[in-house]
């Protein structure tokens, strides 16, 4: 049975739960869902946060959690769809081409960072002289498309004048990329945390461009607007984002330990993620919805409409809540 059979199951049951509350002047009537009856579907990756909430000691909740491993799109559309309650594993930037097709789904939390966190560059092959993106104009750059990456080399290339016409854009999914890059298929990569590492260490080449200032996308949490509209469920997401922030915070003071669990779970070297860390300039801390986290979403969205990828009807505003953030305030 498929996690959304599962959820199917479990909504049901809740559905004839609430159905019983017709016979609610019944001496045996069931007594209304409490934080016990409630389990949360989270949406997450195989290295995600979800690792680490043991370690930091918040692992035991009042209501259950299923974590469900899923592709990034269907993990977006299960949240829409109210087959999973919430995610962690998301940037906005992203979701600025998703936005428009995501009626039910909101921004309820941000993990924000400097862009220097994200170690977000590009990296060119070994042996190419090549010291900035104008010097790759007809040449094979790889990228992840409506992504951070993406939104990241329509940005360096603006700033040279450049555009998609000027190299040539080989958009390729996550798996994909470090095979083409280390085959020679690929001029440049368009890379983003440990890939960076991976891509200096392992693989020989050369970072030529390495995002900086205050943004360069920002983690968010999103929830299903039909979870955050039920009071219980709604109370337990709450719960959990207290939670999570303890974990982030637990993250960014136990590096050895971070990095000890991600090796693990990926069969990168620990060594890796290590230096990865050593390019942080300040911890990430999980923060309450703000008016500058809307305001960058739709700086990154204006790029993605000048470059023609997506229509520039895209309204940031509208796909976040505050409504956690006296929580986390």
């Amino acid at each position: 049975m498929s996690i959304f059979d599962r959820r199917a199951v479990l909504l049901g049951g809740m559905a004839g739960i609430s159905g019983a509350g017709l016979a609610a002047c019944s001496p045996s009537a069931k007594a209304p869902p409490s934080l016990k009856d409630i389990k949360l579907g989270i949406s997450t990756t195989k290295e995600g946060y979800q690792n680490f909430f043991g370690p930091a000691g918040q692992e035991k909740s009042p209501y259950a959690v299923e974590y469900a491993i899923l592709p990034f799109d269907l993990s977006l559309q299960s949240i829409n769809n109210g087959a999973l309650d919430a995610g962690a594993n998301f940037t906005d930037i992203p979701l600025t081409i998703w936005g428009n097709k995501m009626p039910d789904t909101r921004i309820i939390a941000v993990v924000r960072s400097p862009a220097a966190n994200r170690y977000l560059g590009l990296v060119v092959r070994p042996g190419l002289k090549a010291k900035t993106i104008a010097d790759l104009r007809g040449k094979r750059i790889g990228y992840l498309r409506s992504s951070n990456y993406h939104y990241y080399l329509l940005k360096i290339l603006a700033e040279q004048g450049l555009s998609f016409a000027d190299i040539e854009p080989v958009s390729l999914n996550r798996d994909t990329l470090p095979a083409a890059f280390a085959s020679g298929q690929l001029d440049g990569w368009i890379t983003q945390g440990i890939e960076t590492v991976i891509a200096t260490r392992r693989y020989g080449g050369t970072l030529i461009s390495v995002a900086s200032g205050d943004y360069a996308g920002n983690g968010v949490v999103v929830a299903s607007l039909k979870a955050i509209n039920d009071p219980v469920r709604s109370q337990a997401i709450g719960d959990y984002l207290l939670r999570f922030r303890k974990v982030i915070d637990w993250i960014g003071a136990n590096d050895d330990a971070w990095a000890d669990t991600l090796a693990k779970e990926t069969g990168i070297e620990k060594a890796y993620f290590l230096e990865q860390r050593r390019h942080d300039a300040e911890p990430a801390k999980l923060v309450a919805v703000d008016d500058k986290a809307i305001a960058d979403q739709q700086k990154a969205a204006d790029v993605f409409a000048r470059a023609g990828v997506i229509d520039g009807t895209f309204t940031a505003k509208g796909l976040w809540d505050k409504r956690f953030s006296h929580l986390l305030a």
